[in-house]
C-alpha cells in the first residue's frame, strides 16, 4: 500500500485501530437485546460504567448483571452528557443511525450494530495471555473475527516459551 491520507480515497472510513483503557468510563448502551448484552458484559470486563437505556429489556440476562445501571426509558439527546461511548444497539436501524449522528456531532465514540459504516469504533475480537493482547477486527465480520481467534489461540497453544 502506498503511504498517504486513508481518509482521501472517495468512500473510505479509514480507522485507526486502538486500545482504550475504559476503566470508570461512562458509557450508554441503548437496547437491552442479546448484542446490546454481549457488548454490555465485554464492557464491564473492562471497568466502564455502564447504563442500559430501553423501553423493555429483551435478553434476561441484564437483569443478572451486577454494576450496570438500567433504565426502563426513551431515550433522549440530553442522556449523552458526560458520555464517553455510546453503543446504538436496538431492532430500528434508522434510530441507530440518529443516535450516530447524534454521537459523531458531539465527538462521542458510538458502535453501531446495524451498519458497518454509521458507527465510529468497533469492537474487535481479543486473545491475551500473560506476553500479548492481540485485537483482531474483520471489518464488521464476527465470524471471521472469531475464526482467526481460534487460529491465533491454537497458535499460542502449540508453541514452546
Amino acid at each position: 500500500m502506498e503511504p498517504g491520507n486513508k481518509c482521501d480515497k472517495p468512500g473510505s472510513h479509514a480507522k485507526q485501530k486502538q486500545t482504550i483503557n475504559l476503566k470508570n468510563k461512562n458509557i450508554l448502551v441503548v437496547g437491552a437485546g442479546k448484542i446490546a448484552f454481549r457488548k454490555t458484559e465485554t464492557l464491564l470486563n473492562y471497568g466502564a460504567k455502564i447504563k442500559v437505556i430501553t423501553k423493555d429489556i429483551k435478553e434476561e440476562k441484564f437483569t443478572k448483571l451486577k454494576g450496570i445501571e438500567i433504565s426502563l426509558d426513551d431515550f433522549k439527546e440530553d442522556m449523552l452528557n458526560d458520555i464517553f461511548m455510546v453503543i446504538a444497539a436496538t431492532d430500528n436501524v434508522y434510530f441507530n443511525k440518529y443516535i450516530f449522528k447524534l454521537c459523531d456531532e458531539k465527538n462521542i465514540l458510538v458502535n453501531n450494530i446495524t451498519s458497518k459504516a454509521e458507527m465510529n469504533c468497533r469492537f474487535s475480537s481479543t486473545f491475551e495471555n500473560d506476553e500479548y493482547q492481540i485485537a483482531i477486527s474483520a471489518k464488521g465480520d464476527p465470524k471471521k473475527s472469531k475464526a482467526l481467534k481460534e487460529k491465533i489461540i491454537n497458535f499460542f497453544n502449540n508453541q514452546q516459551y
